[in-house]
């Protein structure tokens, strides 16, 4: 979300606006806020249909965050496609026992968990078989979590981590708590690309998401449809799949 809210402020900036976070629902918002904002990035997480009418009322046009079942013009980044890619790629080196490692952010993990199991049903595969453990959003759960996943027994041969952070902690305990080889003796794929983490080996097979461009989109099509009226269409990124050094073919076809 940072790098998103930096892109929709670059892109205000520029016509020397201003963007403002707002966490209550928009029928509490004062009409002379509401009538001051040139159109909203929603972020379904508990946000209504009833919150979208709303908006529709107000004539603020809006682009809805990311995957959900809410109607309207959306921000799509992604998130599900590539969970897909990411996991056929492990059913093609062999792979079947896979786990997930979540609980990165409510929103984020949903389409990834949904890109998942349409792999292992297209692949004609039982998704009861891909077991998961969350940190349940707790920054100090990941290590307990990242433990957890590899005392699952059978272990898993390979691992999706929803973001870097929790790929680096599983990484970390792996080689170093529980001797257990990457990739060798397990693969392991996430998400974000996250910079800080580039210079630690072996590198994580990742995948990046324009968040900072999406952000600077949405910015720009939303002012654009407050001053003219034209409708709000979706605006789309593909995902940027970056190869790693934390994949290999599964030993013996586990």
């Amino acid at each position: 979300m940072s790098e998103m809210i930096r892109g929709a402020q670059t892109a205000m900036a520029s016509v020397h606006s201003a963007t403002l976070l707002m966490s209550n629902p928009p029928e509490s918002w004062r009409p002379e806020k509401a009538s001051s904002l040139g159109g909203v990035i929603v972020v379904p997480q508990d946000v209504t249909e009833n919150d979208l009418n709303v908006l529709k009322n107000r004539n603020l046009p809006y682009l809805i965050y990311g995957e959900s079942d809410l109607p309207g013009p959306r921000i799509s980044l992604g998130f599900k496609d590539a969970a897909r890619h990411m996991t056929e790629q492990l059913l093609q080196l062999g792979h079947r026992r896979i786990a997930l490692l979540t609980g990165y952010d409510v929103c984020l993990d949903a389409p990834k968990r949904g890109g998942v199991l349409e792999a292992f049903r297209a692949a004609g595969l039982d998704t009861a078989q891909v077991s998961e453990i969350s940190t349940h959003g707790q920054e100090g759960g990941i290590f307990q979590a990242a433990r957890d996943i590899l005392h699952l027994r059978p272990r898993p041969t390979a691992v999706i981590a929803f973001d870097d952070s929790l790929g680096s902690m599983l990484r970390f305990q792996a080689q170093r708590n529980e001797g257990i080889q990457v990739p060798a003796e397990l693969s392991i794929v996430s998400f974000h690309d996250w910079p800080y983490l580039n210079y630690i080996e072996p590198a994580l097979t990742t995948t990046r998401f324009e968040f900072f461009a999406a952000g600077q989109r949405a910015a720009e099509v939303l002012t654009q449809a407050a001053l003219t009226g034209a409708p709000v269409a979706s605006i789309s990124f593909e995902p940027t799949y970056r190869p790693g050094q934390t994949i290999a073919p599964a030993k013996n076809g586990a």
